[in-house]
């Protein structure tokens, strides 16, 4: 039975439709108009500003939806962290594997963010209490234009994390309205995995049209890998049956192992599309 709520809540489905579509819009002005380097660190800031209290309101809504949806009851308070510690196990699961896996599958400065876990990026952002016993982050960077800081310190603030986790929060919401689309499968790594499939599948067909296919043995081919968990996009052939999965290599497998990683890396989609007509 739902929890009794001192808040009243859209349906489901709206709930869903207006936070993708939130995300999406923040996801495109961010991407269009990043803020730039400067050497005043309080300008980058500035620039910075909508897109970190529109991230925080994001997220403090998609942690909120999803207790709602729990049939939990909704607190009133605006720290995100504690909205993290009430999600049911499995929700806090995915949604720091989602963190995990963010900062694991990229390069650059955005896997260097300081924060190793969620939990840590989530207490840094709701920053320190005030005389009332409420966090003061979000107020800090709501009012920063204006206001000095009311925390000792200012919550170091990675928008892309952000929307990160708002994504991943989504993908629980979604799955809680319409059963559809297993949250745990939506991480970054899985979406970059995403992302291969089509070229794979053309590879695949390019070879399925070349002379001596249908000679060749059973086995097992790694096509692309490893990512930062040892994972390897892998395609297991039996006969006719052909299956791709993404995992670890399996030990004593059975069958001959083949690496085509150097041969997939450099298909060309166009040039071996046309050479089937």
């Amino acid at each position: 039975m739902p929890a009794k709520q001192t808040i009243t809540f859209k349906k489901p489905t709206w709930i869903l439709a207006w936070l993708d579509t939130a995300l999406k819009k923040e996801k495109e002005k961010y991407e269009r108009c990043p803020p730039k380097p400067d050497m005043v660190p309080g300008h980058e800031a500035a620039q910075g500003w909508g897109y970190v209290v529109a991230g925080y309101s994001l997220l403090e809504a998609a942690f909120k939806a999803i207790l709602f949806l729990r049939g939990k009851r909704v607190p009133t308070k605006h720290a995100l962290l504690p909205l993290l510690t009430v999600l049911d196990q499995n929700d806090k699961d995915i949604l720091r594997e989602f963190y995990a896996d963010y900062r694991g599958s990229l390069g650059g400065h955005i896997a260097a963010f300081p924060f190793a876990t969620l939990d840590d990026f989530l207490a840094n952002l709701d920053g320190d209490e005030n005389a009332k016993g409420d966090r003061i982050g979000s107020f800090d960077w709501r009012y920063y234009l204006i206001e000095d800081k009311r925390s000792q310190k200012m919550p170091l603030v990675s928008v892309d994390y952000m929307h990160e986790i708002a994504y991943g929060c989504i993908r629980i919401v979604e799955h809680l309205t319409y059963g559809r689309s297993e949250p745990s499968k939506c991480s970054h790594s899985w979406r970059m995995r995403w992302e291969r499939e089509r070229k794979l599948r053309e590879w695949l067909m390019v070879r399925v049209n070349s002379e001596g296919w249908r000679d060749l043995v059973d086995r097992l081919e790694i096509v692309w890998g490893p990512d930062y968990r040892e994972r390897y996009d892998l395609c297991v052939f039996r006969g006719k049956e052909m299956k791709g999965c993404f995992a670890d290599i399996p030990e004593d497998f059975g069958l001959p192992i083949i690496d085509k990683r150097q041969e997939f890396a450099t298909f060309d989609a166009k040039e071996g599309l046309r050479n089937i007509g």
